[in-house]
């Protein structure tokens, strides 16, 4: 079995009400996914700290609406709520620890803004918040541990049915903020002050711990090799195909910050700006 793959204990109901639970050992969580119309029948296991994440239906052009949240007094009655107030959203995926503590309160607020980074990176999600979420008051150990969790979380979303995966080097086109990230090189987020020569890069990946640095030319260093993308450092880290945006991380005092993430702001960046509609009614 590949290493890198995750390992789940999946429970399939006979019915359509009833949802799809999901055991991660691993990172000790428990997950369910959910249709809208079934929402209503959750149990009160849910009545505790967590996460969830709305999907819409694809679009004709292979986009989906997203929705991130936490629910820190219970995730039931948050979905349930969203049956009322989001009318686009047609399946869940509810996520919670499956330990006597559970997630506290700082730890999903956390959570729920590393999430907002990942599917604000990815190719066809349309994220439907308004601002990024997040607390920024979680320890750096406890959010280095929480990693595990995003990445088994990223994993979960494709067996949902929405990969939150970003493109990687190999894509190619322009490099203007829109649904795909195409073009942009690691020499621009140096250009633009969000990488460091000598910026230290993690593995987000427990499975393939690794470390690197940042160059004075804008490659990777890494046991003595020189690499040109963050995939060819990635590739070799893992000794096969791996998105290197995704898999690597700038290690800051605060915690680590995904390439893709960062790659995100520069997008924004270079977003033109909207103009303002001067034509007469």
């Amino acid at each position: 079995m590949d290493p890198d793959s995750l390992t789940v204990t999946v429970l399939v109901p006979e019915n359509a009400v009833s949802p799809v639970v999901v055991f991660d050992d691993n990172a000790a969580l428990k997950a369910t996914i959910v249709e809208r119309g079934a929402a209503r029948h959750l149990t009160d296991e849910w009545d505790v700290a967590g996460l969830y994440i709305l999907v819409d239906r694809f679009d004709s052009e292979g986009g989906w609406g997203v929705y991130v949240g936490k629910a820190p007094s219970g995730v039931r009655d948050r979905v349930k709520s969203h049956l009322r107030n989001k009318d686009t959203w047609y399946r869940a995926l509810l996520v919670r620890r499956d330990t006597t503590h559970g997630f506290n309160s700082a730890q999903i607020g956390w959570l729920e803004g590393r999430l907002y980074d990942l599917l604000k990176a990815s190719d066809g999600a349309r994220l439907s918040n308004k601002v990024r979420p997040g607390d920024e008051t979680l320890a750096p150990y406890d959010r280095q541990a929480l990693e595990m969790v995003l990445v088994s979380i990223q994993r979960l979303m494709r067996l949902l049915g929405h990969d939150p995966a970003s493109g990687d080097d190999t894509d190619t086109g322009v490099g203007t903020a829109s649904s795909r990230h195409y073009g942009v090189k690691l020499a621009q987020l140096v250009n633009a002050g969000l990488v460091e020569t000598g910026d230290v890069l993690v593995s987000t990946n427990g499975a393939w711990p690794a470390r690197a640095k940042i160059t004075s030319d804008a490659r990777i260093a890494m046991d003595d090799e020189l690499y040109e993308t963050p995939s060819g450092a990635a590739c070799a880290v893992k000794n096969g195909p791996v998105n290197g945006w995704d898999f690597w991380a700038r290690q800051t005092p605060a915690g680590s910050v995904p390439l893709s993430t960062l790659r995100a702001e520069l997008l924004e960046q270079l977003a033109p700006p909207e103009q303002e509609d001067t034509s007469l009614a």
